[in-house]
């Protein structure tokens, strides 16, 4: 059969040729709300559907967002745009977990207060990591499917190596 329908990222760029080549193969792209309408509306979506298949999401509201994004595989980690604020990085990275991401990062400004909201859902196992040397204990003591960074301790450079440090830890538990 193949692939009959390609999810992609509202931001993702489609090329003329990549449209060609959906439309030749008959493949139907909707961006990433529209199949969560699908979902959420109760339709049952094929096997053959092409699915976000990043072990993670990485979520904030720092202006260095952009850079994030710049520096880590996209093959692997989903960058959102910047968040207005802590409870809407939360909620993308609860959503992106639902969706089928396996965990997430989220930079925040009250990572304490996130960390208390995040432990309200049943979904989400949230860790506050304040330093880099509690990173490597974090992940090997806690049962993690969130790392919470605090926007005013960490930059770009040093929330990236968090974020691939986690992405490997998801690798070698896999």
């Amino acid at each position: 059969m193949g692939i009959q329908l390609l999810e992609i990222e509202p931001s993702s760029v489609l090329t003329p040729a990549a449209q060609d080549y959906c439309k030749e193969w008959k493949i139907d792209v909707v961006r990433a709300p529209a199949i969560k309408r699908i979902k959420d509306e109760g339709f049952e979506t094929s096997n053959n559907v092409a699915v976000n298949s990043q072990r993670l999401l990485v979520a904030g509201i720092p202006a260095w967002m952009p850079a994030i994004a710049k520096q880590l595989c996209a093959m692997q980690t989903n960058v959102c745009e910047k968040a207005p604020d802590d409870t809407s990085v939360l909620r993308r990275i609860a959503d992106g977990l639902r969706a089928g991401h396996r965990a997430g990062v989220a930079i925040v400004n009250a990572p304490h207060a996130t960390c208390w909201q995040a432990a309200r859902d049943d979904s989400l196992r949230p860790a506050v990591v304040t330093s880099w040397s509690e990173l490597t204990d974090v992940l090997r003591e806690v049962p993690t499917n969130l790392l919470i960074l605090s926007a005013k301790t960490w930059n770009a450079p040093s929330a990236c190596n968090a974020a691939r440090r986690f992405s490997q830890h998801l690798q070698n538990q896999s």
